[in-house]
């Protein structure tokens, strides 16, 4: 073979393995993304996005923007068929006819997400708010504020 062919072997082969490598990681940073969790903020006036839309085996997490204030995610009880998993701590538990999460607060807290999978469908639930945020005292088991949003599985 000529130099010239060896050379051109050589770039065609060296343009492959790049093209291949392209690929590998495209394919690895679509991966992350879809399994990456949804994040859904909120703060005294909205939840955004308001219609959270993740994939079936998709996850959300919420965080608090809200100033000296504190929120609850909670869902009807009627949810827990929904979930793929049985036990829905460490993030929620069973209070009266709803599934309330740990308190998130705008400071560095535990982070609150789905404890597991959702089956496909629509899912109402409310961000409960309460703390000194919002000027006076406050009875931490009655909302100042309750925000209202929805999760979609697709």
């Amino acid at each position: 073979m000529s130099r010239a062919g060896a050379t051109l072997v050589a770039c065609v082969a060296a343009a492959a393995l790049l093209v291949a490598c392209s690929t590998i990681v495209e394919n690895d940073l679509r991966a992350a993304e879809a399994s990456a969790p949804t994040v859904v903020q909120f703060n005294y006036q909205a939840v955004t996005p308001e219609i959270a839309r993740i994939p079936a085996t998709g996850n959300v997490t919420w965080q608090n923007l809200a100033e000296e204030t504190w929120g609850l995610v909670v869902f009807p009880a009627s949810i827990a068929s929904a979930f793929r998993c049985q036990d829905l701590r460490p993030y929620f538990t069973k209070s009266e006819n709803v599934y309330r999460s740990v308190p998130v607060t705008n400071e560095e807290s535990e982070r609150v997400q789905l404890p597991c999978a959702l089956a496909p469908g629509s899912y109402d639930y409310e961000i409960w708010l309460m703390g000194v945020g919002f000027g006076g005292d406050y009875d931490s088991t009655t909302p100042q504020q309750i925000l209202r949003a929805k999760i979609v599985v697709e």
